[in-house]
């Protein structure tokens, strides 16, 4: 064999050797790659679109520990408020409820959505109402909302009762109610605060009481013989009197 080709011949095996090096280690990283990233969970009260506008409100997310938030939100106008909001999310969990949604005078609800691991439930009425009209959501896998309301522009609304499957192209207003989304998992297991930690596996805490003065020094002496002596008068003393 040449020397010229003797030298192609060893760059050839160590190209071939880069390639196979370069296989095991990506095959090495995709294996500590996770399969899936982490699942955050998410709840919110209320959004609003269109004539008004309004972020997911309150809204949580959390892929470990339960986060809350609740309370009563509106847009800036005061046209659309919803009460009684309550919305929970932690790893595998997420849970979303509106007690009532006022669109100007007309009151619907109460709706909630619950997501357990993956999947979903749902409970709102629908229905319609001059120009109004409540599309309830349905359960299913991952994430879901317990209702759609729409507000159509004037003088297009349906006086029908019940509701459509999408939204009309004239639709002024939409508000999504009670929306959930969660994967799989478990949130941690937090204790209050205050709560005695046990000092061994299965057993229960032990309540603490603290050492007085004398304590000790008193646990065998009878009670009478707890009491501090009389004064007895001495020769030369004067009695005091009162």
């Amino acid at each position: 064999m040449t020397t010229s080709a003797f030298h192609n011949a060893h760059t050839r095996v160590m190209l071939t050797g880069l390639s196979i090096g370069a296989l095991l280690a990506a095959g090495a990283t995709s294996c500590l790659t996770p399969a899936h990233a982490e699942t955050i969970s998410v709840a919110s009260g209320i959004s609003v679109s269109g004539t008004e506008s309004l972020a997911p409100q309150p809204s949580v997310s959390s892929s470990g520990a339960i986060k809350t938030g609740g309370g009563s939100v509106s847009t800036k106008s005061g046209a659309v408020v919803a009460s009684g909001v309550r919305v929970k999310a932690g790893a595998g969990l997420a849970e979303a409820t509106v007690a009532s949604v006022r669109v100007g005078g007309t009151t619907v609800g109460p709706f909630s959505a619950t997501c357990r691991n993956g999947k979903t439930t749902v409970s709102g009425s629908g229905g319609s109402k001059g120009n109004l009209t409540v599309r309830p959501g349905a359960s299913g896998q991952g994430k879901a909302t317990a209702a759609v309301i729409t507000v159509s522009a004037a003088g297009s609304g349906s006086t029908t009762t019940v509701p459509t499957s999408e939204p009309r192209k004239n639709t002024a207003l939409t508000i999504t109610v009670a929306a959930v989304s969660c994967g799989t998992g478990t949130p941690p297991v937090t204790n209050p605060p205050g709560t005695p930690t046990p000092s061994k596996p299965g057993e229960p805490p032990k309540a603490s009481q603290p050492n007085r003065p004398g304590d000790r020094a008193n646990h065998h002496i009878a009670p009478e013989a707890r009491q501090a002596p009389k004064p007895q008068p001495k020769p030369g003393s004067l009695p005091v009197t009162g």
